[in-house]
């Protein structure tokens, strides 16, 4: 009763010590796999965090009334938009496009009067500052320039109009709030958050779905083999516990966990059911608690490996599970006493299956694939939108010609050198900070040329207008005041630049991100034989070496077959078949570890558990969000190769006696 007690108060102090600790999960896939090893990939990441928090708006009207109908339900009043213009206007000799540069420079006077009269005379026109301060209005032809980067225009396409709204989303909420808000009109959506929003949402019902088919089956599987489904009780608070465990850990260490580890640690239920069931079955067996203390240490290691990868999300599944099966573990040894042991209805019987048939399945799917295997590491590939989203895509690059930018990553000292770095490299199709604020010596240059400007032409000009042109005010604008700054910065000391056509030193996020994790896979690829290693020479302390090695044989040749048979099938391997193969370790070892020393009972409870747990994940497979299914199908295959094997690579001391090695798919009244 005292380790009872001492158990129940410490686990209450972690879960209020992880209360204290817990943020909101993480959700940016980003940061589930990258872990920067460089500033590069630190400044890779900002990128593509940047990018994954802003959604298109996009109108859809019949006319142009309608149009401005429909953008002020969406649009708030732009203060910042405002701000920028009235820098503009205050300081109209700065800030010169490019082709009004080249009108002073050659001192074609002429046709700079010519513009301004017909901008000044134009009735739809309008004065970024006060014509007395800037005749010329070169502050208006800036302003008229950049106004589509900074706020889009509307656009006549098909004979429908449309204009869009870009907007940074800064939670759920918000992205939730404009999606019912633009539900059942003529609004499209694009944008990261957008489809990240819908993905979860339908992989979320997707799995709860299956969740509830699996636990269905699960309510039918112990009802069929038990006299009573009130086994379902203990068997479902010690994988609570678990969960509850292997997440207050986590939260405690990392304070922000990752869905996608949520995701993954799903194995904790089927681990956690095999326990239960070990500890119904064969609870009062001599040997019990060795091999359930075994199976728990031999899971645990092999995720303890994980640790050492470069991935965010597998230190994490690392923690969350060791602690998880610790958890399981110890509630089965301390609280399932409390419950008591239920009737069986009898076991599985077994027929003989031909080892021998399934060494040569195994061996020549291996064989014939070894050629065929083919890795798939873009991003691109692991998400299809539907059909809704991918039409909106498709209108929103049709109608606004916007191609996917390149990314320029420019260091400075400070903001200004930032801005002097990129006016030198004078691009053309590309949008930065340098595009709406000058640097302090490109602004001395400007007022150099204004100032000679109004030196040889006002005089001219001022007849043409009927009134003497007043200078503007030649002051030095502060472009760390600039409020568009922190959109164009991913640190003081680094901005960035998007442009639309490949040159030097740009990058895609996309291709770098794939790259990225093609070294990951490599990485995990390493990890696994290490994860062998470390187990086999475990087992070989506890059960002796040749043990050890027909222990570890099933789940090695389960990994091989399982790449091999998807290879075949045509599929193209991805970091997340790789990663699933080493939950496929820890499912594995239990099986073979139970029926190494287990009765049989025991082998009924392993069967229980690899068919409950095969089955969730086969049913996980079929769902849309590929990240999902690829890491379900290689469970799901796995898992099942693994649990074959172990029937006559495995022997318990009872089957030697017997002579006998089997399956078990038909049920035997006792």
């Amino acid at each position: 009763m005292t380790k009872k007690i001492i158990f129940i108060i410490i686990s209450i102090l972690i879960f209020i010590t992880a209360l204290f600790r817990i943020e909101p999960a993480e959700t940016e896939l980003m940061k589930a796999f990258i872990s920067p090893r460089s500033d590069f990939e630190t400044k890779l990441v900002k990128l593509a965090n940047l990018s994954s928090k802003k959604i298109n708006i996009i109108f859809e009207a019949e006319n142009p009334e309608e149009l401005d109908k429909m953008k002020k339900e969406f649009s708030e009043r732009n203060n910042q938009f405002q701000d920028i213009l009235n820098i503009y206007g205050k300081y109209p000799a700065n800030f010169l496009t490019e082709h009004k540069r080249e009108l002073i420079k050659n001192k074609n006077y002429k046709q700079l009067e010519q513009e301004g009269l017909e901008e000044i005379y134009n009735p739809l026109g309008f004065y970024a500052a006060p014509i007395n301060e800037d005749a010329y209005l070169l502050a208006t032809d800036f302003v008229k320039q950049k106004a589509g980067l900074i706020q889009d225009s509307d656009k006549e396409w098909n004979g429908k109009y449309y204009s869009v709204l870009h907007k940074e989303i800064k939670n759920n909420n918000e992205l939730k709030e404009i999606i019912e808000k633009s539900s059942g009109k003529n609004i499209y959506l694009t944008g990261t958050p957008v489809h990240s929003y819908f993905a979860s949402a339908k992989s979320n019902l997707e799995i709860n779905v299956i969740c509830l088919i699996s636990l269905l089956g699960l309510i039918f599987l112990c009802k069929f083999y038990f006299k009573s489904i009130k086994i379902l009780i203990p068997i479902t608070l010690s994988i609570i516990y678990g969960f509850l465990l292997g997440f207050s850990v986590s939260a405690i260490i990392f304070h922000k966990v990752h869905i996608l580890t949520f995701v993954f640690s799903t194995s904790l239920i089927g681990i956690s059911l095999d326990y239960s069931l070990h500890y119904f079955l064969t609870g009062k067996e001599k040997g019990f608690r060795k091999s359930l203390t075994s199976s728990m240490i031999t899971t645990v290691l092999a995720f303890a490996v994980l640790l050492f990868s470069d991935i965010e999300v597998l230190r994490q599944i690392a923690v969350f599970t060791s602690f998880g099966l610790f958890g399981v573990w110890l509630f089965v040894l301390l609280m399932l006493p409390m419950f008591r042991i239920p009737e069986t209805r009898g076991h599985f019987r077994k027929f003989k299956f031909p080892g021998n048939v399934v060494f040569i399945i195994i061996l020549t799917v291996i064989t014939a694939a070894s050629h065929n295997i083919k890795f798939n590491d873009n991003i691109r590939t692991l998400y299809i939108p539907p059909e809704n989203l991918a039409k909106a895509e498709k209108l929103y690059k049709d109608i606004f010609n916007i191609p996917m930018p390149e990314f320029i990553i420019v260091p400075g000292k400070n903001t200004n050198d930032i801005i002097e770095r990129e006016e030198k490299l004078n691009l053309t199709n590309a949008i930065s900070l340098s595009s709406f604020v000058s640097s302090v010596s490109r602004q001395k240059e400007n007022i150099e040329l204004v100032k000679q400007l109004y030196k040889e032409d006002s005089k001219n000009y001022g007849k043409l207008l009927g009134f003497e042109l007043k200078q503007p005010d030649y002051k030095i604008y502060n472009p760390e005041d600039f409020p568009l700054k922190e959109e164009f910065l991913l640190d003081k000391n680094t901005g960035f630049i998007m442009s639309y056509e490949k040159v030097k030193n740009s990058v895609n996020i996309a291709d770098e991100i794939s790259k990225i994790l093609t070294r990951l896979r490599h990485r995990c690829f390493i990890l696994l034989p290490c994860i062998f290693a470390v187990l086999t020479a475990y087992l070989g302390i506890i059960y002796g070496i040749k043990n050890a090695l027909k222990i570890s044989a099933s789940p090695l040749l389960a990994v091989l077959f399982t790449i091999s048979l998807l290879a075949l099938a045509g599929k193209e391997i991805n970091l997340f078949n790789i990663l699933a193969l080493f939950l496929v370790i820890g499912f594995s070892l239990d099986y073979s570890i139970f029926r190494l020393s287990g009765s049989e009972k025991s082998k009924d409870a392993v069967f229980m558990s690899m068919l409950s747990t095969a089955f969730s994940f086969l049913l996980l497979s079929f769902t849309s969000f590929k990240l999902i299914s690829s890491l379900s199908i290689t469970l799901c295959i796995g898992i099942i190769v693994s649990y074959i094997l172990s029937l006559f690579m495995l022997k318990s001391k009872h089957e030697t006696d017997k002579q006998q090695t089997g399956n078990d798919w038909d049920f035997n009244r006792s």
